[in-house]
């Protein structure tokens, strides 16, 4: 009886599951619509994937408006960011298409640099955005020290994203044929999907940054202690010196 009420609370949690992802991706695809507020949508989106991934998730519209308002700014500001730098690269791209030679090698591996660095610094921008508060250029900065540091989580997010939209938007046959899965739940998938790497990732972080409070709440303690002793030793000399002179 037990098991079959487990596995009923199981196929409860699935389909309820499927269908926050369902509404999440609803919700994530009108917010793109004015293309400028792509930035904010994906922050919002991984604010309530996250939060679905932990089993925290409350009710889906919501939770995307308020994280979609409260991060706008900077998630704007993080989106021009991607579009220039995308930009920017294309431009390289085809100035350096117009080389031959040693000269186009070199810019060949300038541009690869670049495109490695770019993808550094965008695996965990936006959640970083929906998780973190901080500058842009610290939470880009953070994004690419994170990547670094877990290349494996990195790879995965990074292959989460970029194979899907690479193989259903450059072939124009697989486009047509599933079209209307992004539309009606592949993003989302993909979000609540690396948002099970990603919250391991920013554990860890937050691991690390509670071991370096204690620790400098120690060292503050230990400061206190020794300042106390110094002013009790310091008293207890100068009434012995007072004695003395007695």
């Amino acid at each position: 009886m037990a098991d079959l009420q487990g596995q009923q609370s199981k196929v409860y949690r699935a389909v309820e599951t499927f269908g926050n992802i369902f509404a999440l991706n609803i919700i994530f695809i009108l917010c793109c619509i004015p293309v400028v507020t792509i930035g904010a949508s994906l922050t919002a989106l991984y604010s309530v994937s996250m939060k679905m991934a932990r089993n925290e998730e409350g009710p889906i519209w919501k939770s995307f408006i308020e994280a979609f308002k409260s991060n706008f700014k900077r998630a704007t500001f993080a989106w021009i960011y991607v579009i220039l730098a995308l930009v920017v690269m294309y431009g390289e791209y085809v100035f350096t298409m117009a080389y031959e030679g040693i000269i186009a090698n070199i810019y060949i591996i300038i541009l690869l640099v670049e495109v490695v660095a770019f993808m550094l610094s965008i695996a965990f921008l936006f959640p970083l955005i929906a998780k973190f508060e901080n500058s842009l250029f610290n939470t880009i900065w953070n994004s690419i020290l994170l990547s670094v540091s877990n290349l494996w989580a990195f790879f995965k997010v990074m292959v989460a994203w970029v194979m899907p939209l690479f193989l259903s938007f450059n072939y124009i046959g697989i486009f047509y044929h599933t079209f209307y899965v992004w539309l009606i739940f592949m993003f989302a998938l993909i979000a609540f999907g690396t948002s099970h790497t990603i919250n391991k990732v920013f554990k860890k972080v937050a691991a690390v940054q509670n071991n370096v409070a204690v620790e400098k709440e120690e060292k503050k303690q230990r400061e206190i202690e020794s300042n106390k002793r110094i002013k009790k030793d310091g008293s207890i000399s100068r009434h012995l010196y007072q004695k003395k002179d007695k």
